[in-house]
């Protein structure tokens, strides 16, 4: 009583109360740095795990000494970054399981894996069996890394008295489907563009390593005709959008601040999905895979921009009342 009488000694309390609230929230910070730690390298382990088991299959001996943990440390870079790059993703999804999974799976599975063996499809000498065949073998890791970060990284739970979310259908159903149609087609076609306006900036680059004998019997790389090439990309950038849905669905907000999180969200899912792939192919020379990289990630910014302009939806809250956005 007589401290708290005090002028100062309630000054004391009070800062030792601030000192003591500041240290609780340090505290709690690192838990919660420490928590998605753990859960990362969880998921890294599991891509470790299928990275090192597809390399046997393939008939890849295990290399020794520093060549082996090169390939060790790439494996768990990807998951790494796999995880990292879908966590918003999976901690704004709607809480259910089957749900959750299936709109993890089809971004990183198209972006990371099966576009790239669309592509491959038209301009390598691979044949059509070796793609399908990979494209379904593929597809086994990608679901079981989705099932892991399903279960590592759910989604909030609604409290009592707090309304639903509602679910992915009914948030893109807020956009007419025309709408949709024609924004669609839209950036499928500047997909396409920024596609050959970055790989005529970054031709230069690269361009030694494509007249390199040994470096294209690795890659089996053809230069498929414009009348091809065109209609493959527009295609794929179609896919694209179609592969974004899920995250369309909940990365929402019409206003700067929001448009410039989904833009740079949309080029962070480009990145480390895509881009990382490139710079990942140990097999490559260093040049070839850091001009890759670079090229990709710079696709992935524009995409990104390109996306979030066209693409994301009005805030949920806005749409409460079930009317439709143009």
């Amino acid at each position: 009583m007589l401290i708290c009488a005090d002028g100062r000694g309630a000054a004391l309390l009070s800062l030792s109360a601030v000192k003591l609230s500041s240290i609780n929230s340090g505290v709690s910070r690192w838990s919660a740095i420490l928590d998605v730690a753990w859960r990362v390298l969880v998921v890294a382990a599991v891509e470790l795990a299928f990275g090192r088991l597809l390399a046997l299959l393939m008939g890849t001996r295990p290399s020794a000494g520093g060549a082996y943990l090169r390939a060790a440390g790439l494996d768990l870079a990807t998951g790494a970054i796999y995880a990292l790059v879908l966590l918003p993703l999976a901690r704004r999804l709607p809480y259910r399981r089957l749900v959750r999974v299936a709109a993890l799976f089809v971004p990183l599975y198209w972006i990371a894996y099966l576009s790239n063996l669309v592509e491959a499809w038209f301009d390598t000498t691979f044949s059509r069996g070796q793609l399908i065949a990979g494209a379904i073998f593929l597809a086994i890791p990608v679901l079981v890394l989705c099932v892991v970060i399903a279960w590592l990284f759910p989604a909030r739970r609604t409290e009592p008295g707090e309304p639903d979310d509602p679910g992915i259908r009914a948030l893109l159903g807020r956009r007419p489907l025309p709408s949709w149609v024609w924004r669609t087609l839209v950036v499928a076609v500047l997909y396409a563009v920024l596609l050959q306006l970055f790989g005529s900036l970054y031709g230069p680059l690269i361009a030694k390593y494509y007249h390199d004998p040994a470096v294209m019997a690795q890659a089996h790389t053809i230069t498929p005709p414009g009348y091809v090439a065109w209609p493959e990309e527009t295609a794929r950038g179609v896919a694209f959008v179609l592969a974004l849905l899920p995250v369309l669905a909940v990365v929402r907000g019409r206003d700067w601040p929001a448009i410039a999180w989904a833009a740079a969200y949309v080029a962070l899912i480009g990145i480390g999905l895509e881009a990382w792939q490139s710079v990942a192919m140990a097999s490559w020379p260093l040049g070839l895979r850091l001009g890759e990289g670079l090229d990709l990630s710079t696709d992935a910014v524009a995409r990104g921009v390109v996306v979030a302009a066209l693409l994301v939806l009005p805030a949920a809250a806005a749409g409460r009342g079930g009317e439709a956005v143009a």
